[in-house]
């Protein structure tokens, strides 16, 4: 387990808020390497569909990803550049992302208009990995023809 992990999983299991640099791309382009997640510690009952939250997938693996779905008390979360859903059990959940920090500016996650969007991108979450990839194919072949 890593230690930053491991604190990070302690403060907000005490119900404190924290800042969490992510990792990887498993959320673009919503989110990107390096970018500052708000997590509020949040009851199962605050969170909703499109919401992004922040849980623990196996002891020490943080995870940001998008609700897509509840299932009885469980949630159904997935990066938005990925095709594979985790299942979320009560336990695992340890907050709420409400903003985002990216290079000194802050966005807000919990406006109305945020709250929209984000059911929006819920709502094409299964389809959106198929469109990166389609998009990447056809900036690839523009840079082609521009160049070969």
């Amino acid at each position: 387990m890593r230690r930053a992990d491991e604190l990070a999983v302690q403060v907000l299991r005490r119900g404190h808020p924290l800042r969490i640099k992510t990792r990887g791309g498993s959320m673009l382009p919503f989110l990107r390497d390096g970018d500052v997640a708000l997590v509020v510690p949040s009851a199962r009952t605050e969170i909703g569909v499109g919401d992004v939250v922040c849980y623990e997938a196996s002891p020490g693996r943080l995870f940001v990803h998008r609700v897509i779905d509840r299932a009885r008390d469980r949630f159904l979360a997935k990066g938005d550049a990925l095709a594979c859903v985790d299942v979320i059990d009560p336990p695992q959940l340890l907050g709420k992302v409400v903003a985002i920090e990216r290079h000194g500016s802050l966005r807000r996650l919990d406006s109305r208009i945020a709250r929209w969007r984000n059911r929006a991108v819920a709502s094409l979450s299964r389809r959106l990995p198929l469109l990166f990839a389609l998009a990447i194919h056809v900036g690839r072949s523009a840079r082609a023809a521009l160049h070969g």
